[in-house]
């Protein structure tokens, strides 16, 4: 992803809450890498809150610099899974941040389910190959 301007400070410097939706957005897309729309998750009445977040900061990104948001599923439990994260500037290789967020299990009352056989099948799949249009 690339950093937009109102995601920076007055120094521009991206601001220490973007980094937060960084990482909700690489979870989001790390999903739909398996073939999931967390919308239709959610439609469903599933849904992945987070109740835990970690981040470090360690070195700044700017406004217009290009991001890779790394995810990598670290942990799948009972009624809860965490997502470590690490944020990197690919055009000199630093890593800006990184950090790791624990989201529960809720139903649509924000009570607790269990992770049942068909979500931990998709949660720990392989990611699916990138759709083609075909041309012909």
């Amino acid at each position: 992803m690339r950093v937009r301007f109102g995601e920076t400070d007055l120094m521009g410097v991206v601001h220490h809450g973007s980094y937060v939706t960084y990482m909700e957005v690489g979870r989001v897309e790390w999903l739909r890498r398996r073939g999931v729309v967390y919308a239709e998750w959610a439609k469903s009445g599933l849904h992945l809150a987070v109740v835990e977040l970690t981040l470090r900061y360690l070195s700044p990104a700017r406004f217009d610099d290009e991001l890779d948001v790394e995810v990598l599923l670290a942990q799948v439990r009972a009624a809860s899974v965490r997502f470590d994260c690490r944020i990197v500037r690919p055009a000199d290789g630093v890593l800006c941040a990184e950090g790791s967020t624990r989201l529960a299990c809720v139903d649509d009352q924000q009570g607790l389910r269990r992770i049942g056989p068909e979500m931990s099948e998709v949660l720990t799949r392989a990611e699916e190959p990138p759709q083609t249009q075909d041309t012909a």
